[in-house]
């Protein structure tokens, strides 16, 4: 069963965090698009994997420098998955592979290197692969197809070094003779250019058989210097040796192939290595930049947060150097209510839950003070923002289709989040709705968590009911405010409890007055609400 139901992950947010995971390695970013949660089953994982990232935290704080140059290696390194295929598959690798290899063993050793003394995690030396690509011991991460892999190549490429000699000498004797016959001068390619204006030259030169024509111009005719026949003799000498060297080339290239192929698995092992820790190396950065905390497992079905941030509202609130007011809850199976007027921050505590959990269960640490939670069977979200109207259906119709799924999972352990529980229809209707569906729930064994507006659905000492603090700092009497598009700075998100109706504030106007809204109209919708509260 898939941990995120529907669209959650991208309604919680999880492509921003993600996104700040930074990882360097091809490997680094396949693991990281595999990362998957935790399950209650694999707490001894979970916890194992807390203790490592907190040994790497502590280690990259001591020695950032050090980690920094770790991490410029990681840089280094290319996709090998294809070459390591064709590597299992016995299939003859090109030189290009080889080098890649090369490059390869080469960085892992300058890994090593700097992490000499201390845990390697699991990257291994690979002397001898590095010995077979570097057979005369130069050293150098380069790959040729060395003498020293065949004395029959090594005689071959004698041959043609000699051969490719002789044929030089002669045509630089050729041009030699025919420049100082013509009294001209011959470019290094063996080529000439004539004015056509020099008739008696260009005449000479068509009737020279050491010369080929080769074009013209209006102005210019180009001549090349002809290869006599012992030239062209050695030029088919030549050809034939370098076809041999290629053949030659390809023999050692399928030796090395096969020498290789026993290794792919090895060669697999270090790059899963050197992804895992340059995963790990992203979550630490992360973790360092946004000072978050270790996630605790409690024993029993709870999810406590103390001075919660929501990432992504406070990153956009700092880029404005504005804070978020942080949050603290404590849920445990069953149902919380979160009341306030709309616009009132009821849906940034809701995504904020949802998002900590995520992050925990994913292995990462959280942006709050505190963290106490138990891992979950899944996790589901239903918001305004991730509505999909589809085959017909209404808003209020595709709200209900994916809360009908989520409740069939009411029984087992999950994070349920509905913001604004039934909005798309009339508030009659929808408070009776609501307040069943939350009978429904306040039983089973889920951690369900929901925000309303309406008055009177958690009026219910089985329901723990939170309201948004709401407004705060604002002089109502100030004509000069500007909220600039963003109540953020106005809001106060921290939640109190709530224990009987008198105590719930209401913003719903007050957000009005500040958004601009007429006063006359302000002022009669007062009297209503005053003239209901009387009836």
């Amino acid at each position: 069963m898939n941990f995120f139901i529907n669209d959650s992950q991208k309604h919680l947010d999880l492509p921003f965090i993600f996104d700040k995971i930074k990882v360097h390695t091809p490997y680094g970013r396949d693991m990281k698009k595999e990362m998957g949660v935790y399950g209650l089953k694999d707490l001894k994982a979970l916890k194992a994997h807390y203790d490592l990232l907190e040994s790497l935290i502590e280690k990259v704080e001591k020695r950032p420098l050090l980690f920094k140059k770790i991490r410029q290696v990681f840089g280094h390194f290319k996709n090998l998955s294809l070459t390591l295929k064709r590597l299992k598959d016995k299939e003859t690798l090109s030189t290009t592979e080889f080098f890649e290899i090369k490059s390869f063993v080469w960085h892992v050793h300058e890994l090593l290197d700097l992490l000499k003394g201390q845990e390697t995690y699991g990257i291994e030396a690979m002397e001898e692969i590095f010995k077979v690509l570097d057979p005369e011991n130069l050293k150098m991460p380069s790959f040729y197809l060395y003498d020293a892999y065949s004395e029959n190549l090594r005689n071959i490429r004698t041959r043609i070094k000699t051969l490719e000699h002789e044929i030089s000498l002669q045509r630089q004797n050729q041009k030699k003779a025919l420049e100082e016959a013509y009294k001209i001068q011959i470019r290094p390619n063996l080529e000439i250019t004539v004015p056509k204006h020099q008739d008696d030259l260009c005449e000479k030169l068509d009737q020279d058989p050491c010369f080929n024509y080769i074009s013209e111009t209006w102005m210019h005719k180009t001549y090349k210097i002809k290869s006599d026949q012992g030239q062209l003799k050695m030029e088919e000498d030549l050809d034939q040796l370098k076809k041999a060297a290629m053949d030659e080339e390809y023999l050692v290239l399928k030796l090395l192939s096969e020498k290789l192929s026993k290794d792919h698995i090895f060669l697999k092992g270090n790059m899963l290595a050197i992804g895992h820790l340059d995963l790990l190396l992203g979550q630490v950065y992360f973790i360092l930049a946004y000072n978050l905390c270790r996630p605790e497992i409690a024993t029993e079905d709870r999810i406590l947060i103390e001075e919660g941030l929501h990432l992504k509202t406070a990153d956009v609130l700092k880029k404005e150097d504005k804070s978020f007011v942080a949050i603290s809850m404590d849920l445990h199976p069953g149902v919380t209510c979160i009341t306030g007027a709309n616009m009132g921050g009821k849906t940034i505590g809701l995504k904020l839950v949802g998002q900590m959990v995520a992050m925990a269960q994913y292995g990462l640490f959280v942006p709050c003070k505190r963290f106490i939670f138990r891992p979950l069977d899944f996790c589901f979200i239903a918001c305004e923002d991730g509505q999909t109207i589809d085959q017909g259906l209404s808003t209020f119709g595709a709200e209900m289709v994916e809360i009908s799924q989520v409740l069939k999972k009411a029984d087992r352990r999950g994070l349920i989040l509905i913001d604004e529980l039934a909005r798309g229809t009339n508030p009659k209707e929808g408070y009776a709705l609501s307040k069943a569906i939350i009978n429904y729930l306040k039983d089973k064994p889920s951690i369900a968590l929901l925000t309303t507006h309406l008055d009177g659905l958690a009026d219910d000492e089985a329901i723990l009911h939170l309201q948004v603090k709401g407004l705060k700092n604002v002089n109502f009497e100030d004509l000069a405010i500007d909220w600039q598009g963003s109540l953020h700075e106005w809001m106060d998100y921290r939640l109190i409890q709530v224990k009987t109706p008198e105590e719930v504030p209401k913003d719903a106007l007050k957000i009005a007055k500040l958004m601009g809204l007429d006063a006359s109209i302000l002022e009669d919708a007062r009297r209503i609400v005053e003239d209901k509260e009387a009836k």
